[in-house]
């Protein structure tokens, strides 16, 4: 995948992450941006390390302005992850859009 990966930090990084509650946030997002062709992945989510990567696919879009801006993007993954992890994380969103 082309593109720009982003990566936010959310806190400083002190305790580890539960791998399934990333993949139910990452899941529920991709729903909502099924709808316009997009799907949303979970590349990886590091316990270790504290950090979660979500890939953006946009190869079955239609209508690119018809999904949601990377920015909201961002900021809907970072307060959905942030009520699933306790503690403190880093969030890396590839997303196809921001070369």
């Amino acid at each position: 995948m082309t593109g720009q990966e982003h990566r936010f930090r959310c806190r400083p990084v002190t305790q580890m992450i539960d791998t399934q509650a990333v993949d139910e946030a990452v899941q529920e997002l991709d729903a909502m941006v099924r709808a316009d062709g997009a799907r949303l992945a979970l590349v990886a989510a590091d316990p270790t390390a504290a950090r979660v990567e979500v890939a953006l696919d946009l190869s079955q879009v239609d209508c690119l302005e018809c999904v949601l801006p990377s920015e909201f993007l961002e900021q809907m993954l970072t307060d959905a992850l942030a009520q699933r992890i306790r503690g403190d994380f880093e969030l890396v969103l590839r997303d196809p859009r921001q070369a």
